[in-house]
């Protein structure tokens, strides 16, 4: 774990890192679905809540492994649980599909900082992908950080529905170094959970930057019983110069 080279690869996580999303309200994702469709008439938006309500109650929200990590069971697997039953037909992909849902059960916005450090680690030929604990297969994953920030160069994302277990377990980011050939300990992980992505990240030997909005250093080095070292920001203005900092050491 560095903080003190340039990384070769930078992961990011999503909600609260790239996004940051109001209460999701699946009422009006699957209302927006409907209107997709290409029958949109064989059913109504209060028939398709009380399916997915319904759904949800009978899976329950908690799933664990023998180990004990969290499970996540993949976005399209609801959709088709509700839509199928209504009898809506589609001519779109299941990853457009999710985008659309995603797209629209809550407001959005993008974090402040976030595409000025995008742009600035592409100029500085750092690679960067996603990594999320989200209930999005990583397709659908791809066309809505596609949609909120064009030109992000990401080069893939990968969920934990996609494996299943969750962060903070390593699997997630053990998968994704291994298929982007890099080192973890070339690689960094920005965040904004201390468990699932400072702690994920320190499990999968790769060096978790957090981001605390709340914090009133803009820079720090915290350390923690349990926890050890890692790097905390206020906002991602101040990791991009940061890294730019680190070019000029290691490139004078």
């Amino acid at each position: 774990m560095s903080y003190y080279k340039k990384p070769e690869m930078i992961l990011f996580d999503v909600g609260g890192t790239l996004f940051d999303d109001t209460k999701c309200v699946p009422r009006n994702g699957l209302a927006k679905l409907r209107l997709a469709s290409e029958n949109p008439e064989a059913t109504d938006d209060e028939t398709l809540t009380k399916l997915w309500d319904g759904f949800m109650k009978e899976i329950g929200s908690v799933h664990k492994s023998e180990s004990g990590t969290k499970l996540d069971f993949l976005l399209s697997t609801a959709i088709k649980f509700v839509t199928m039953q209504a009898g809506l037909h589609f001519d779109i992909s299941m990853a457009e599909q999710e985008e659309i849902f995603d797209r629209y059960n809550s407001d959005r916005k993008v974090i402040d900082g976030v595409t000025d450090l995008l742009e600035e680690i592409h100029s500085l030929g750092i690679r960067a992908a996603v990594i999320s604990n989200n209930a999005m297969s990583g397709e659908g994953l791809r066309l809505a950080i596609d949609r909120w920030l064009p030109g992000n160069k990401m080069e893939f994302c990968l969920t934990s529905a996609d494996i299943l277990l969750t962060k903070p377990d390593k699997s997630l980011f053990i998968c994704a170094t291994n298929y982007a050939h890099v080192n973890p300990e070339n690689c960094w992980y920005c965040g904004d959970g201390k468990i699932p992505d400072v702690d994920g990240a320190k499990n999968a030997g790769i060096t978790p930057v957090l981001l605390d909005t709340e914090s009133s250093l803009p820079f720090e080095m915290r350390t923690e019983i349990g926890r050890g070292e890692y790097l905390t920001v206020n906002s991602w203005i101040v990791l991009k110069a940061y890294i730019k900092k680190l070019w000029k050491i290691n490139f004078p």
